[in-house]
C-alpha cells in the first residue's frame, strides 16, 4: 500500500511538471495596406465581352515576403523580422487584390481579372516583389518591384522597373505599412498610365 502511494505521487508529479508551459506573449499586432480607389468616386467595375481582358498574376516574391513578416534592414545583406507586427496575409496577395481593384477602376477600356484556372485574356500582368522593407540607415521604406506586361501568348510586351524610396512617418512597423500605403498609391497611379497605351482597343 505504501509503494502504491509512492507511486501514484510520483505519477501526480510528473503530471503536473507535463502541464506547465511557458506563457506566450500577447499575439503580434496585425497590419493591412488599404485599397486604394482609382477616382474619389468609385463606381461598381461591370465585365463587358466588347472589352479587352488583362489578367494579373499573383505577385511573385522573395521567401521572406512571402511570408506574413514585416522586414527591416539591420546590415548590408541582412534583414530582420518585426517581432510584435505581422500582416494580414502576405505582401503579394495584397497587392494582387488591391492592384486588380484600382485597375479595375482606372482602366476604363479594360476588364481586370486575378488569374485563375480557365480564365484567358488578351494581356498578361506579371509582377516581381524584389525587395520592400524598412532601411535603418535612411530611415525610409525601400522597394524594388518589376513588371511585365505580356501578350496572352506569353510573348513580352513591355518591361518596367521601380526601385525607389518613400519616407516613414516614424521609424516602427506601424511607420513601414503607413509608408507603404503612400508608396502603393502613387506606384499604382503610375502603373495605370503606363498600361493605358499599350491596352487601348
Amino acid at each position: 500500500m505504501k509503494l502504491l502511494k509512492i507511486t501514484l505521487l510520483l505519477l501526480l508529479a510528473s503530471l503536473a511538471g507535463c502541464s506547465v508551459l511557458p506563457e506566450k506573449g500577447p499575439a503580434p499586432v496585425q497590419l493591412q495596406l488599404m485599397p486604394v480607389n482609382a477616382t474619389e468616386h468609385a463606381t461598381e467595375t461591370v465585365w463587358s465581352a466588347q472589352k479587352g481582358t488583362l489578367i494579373l498574376e499573383m505577385p511573385q516574391a522573395t521567401t521572406a515576403l512571402s511570408s506574413r513578416a514585416l522586414w527591416y534592414q539591420t546590415g548590408q545583406h541582412q534583414l530582420t523580422p518585426f517581432r510584435d507586427h505581422i500582416w494580414t496575409e502576405p505582401l503579394p496577395e495584397q497587392i494582387e487584390r488591391i492592384a486588380s481593384d484600382y485597375l479595375s477602376g482606372r482602366l476604363d477600356g479594360v476588364n481586370v481579372l486575378v488569374d485563375q484556372p480557365g480564365v484567358d485574356g488578351n494581356h498578361r500582368l506579371r509582377i516581381n516583389l524584389q525587395q520592400w522593407h524598412l532601411d535603418q540607415t535612411s530611415q525610409r521604406l525601400l522597394v524594388v518591384i518589376h513588371a511585365d506586361l505580356l501578350r496572352a501568348d506569353g510573348q513580352p510586351v513591355v518591361s518596367w522597373q521601380w526601385q525607389q524610396s518613400e519616407a516613414l512617418p516614424d521609424v516602427s512597423a506601424q511607420g513601414l505599412a503607413a509608408a507603404g500605403q503612400v508608396w502603393l498609391q502613387k506606384w499604382l497611379a503610375e502603373l495605370g498610365d503606363r498600361l493605358e497605351p499599350y491596352l487601348e482597343l
